[in-house]
């Protein structure tokens, strides 16, 4: 009856709730907890504890899956971050023309240097920081460059 009583206690609880509550561990003590309190003249057919088992494989794969998947959006997430590093370093010395998409305000000259802020490139120019998203134009220094 315990089992009986934990599963309807489950089942009352909003959908997005009992799955953060159901795991493997509970699927699990649900089973013993079936097993244990099966009806001895009508036990559990074993296409029914198949069944069951399959469930429980299914679910460990899709966690492990969860897994994977995690880790592989971490990975994109750096590959990201170093990709644009690498593209502003490839403006640096280069001249660039920006404008603010609130003001309107127009920015120029040679990019000196850049760094990450909260998660966007920031160009260093002679006489204002900007962030790159507003960079319209990028070309040679004037007088010729390399």
């Amino acid at each position: 009856m315990a089992a009986v009583n934990a599963i309807s206690a489950l089942s009352q609880q909003p959908a997005s709730e009992a799955n953060q509550v159901l795991g493997k561990e509970d699927f699990l003590k649900l089973l013993i907890s079936q097993l244990r309190h099966q009806d001895p003249l009508e036990p559990v057919k074993n296409t029914e504890f198949i069944a069951q088992m399959a469930q429980l494989t299914s679910l460990e794969q899709l966690q492990g899956l969860n897994k994977n998947l995690s880790y592989l959006a971490y990975l994109q997430e750096l590959s990201w971050e170093k990709e644009v590093l690498l593209f502003a370093a490839n403006m640096l010395g280069k001249e660039v023309e920006a404008k603010n998409p609130e003001t309107g305000e127009l920015f120029g000259g040679q990019v000196r240097g850049y760094y990450l802020k909260a998660g966007e490139i920031w160009l260093m120019l002679p006489e204002k920081e900007i962030p790159i998203s507003w960079v319209y134009r990028v070309g040679l220094p004037q007088g010729g460059g390399s």
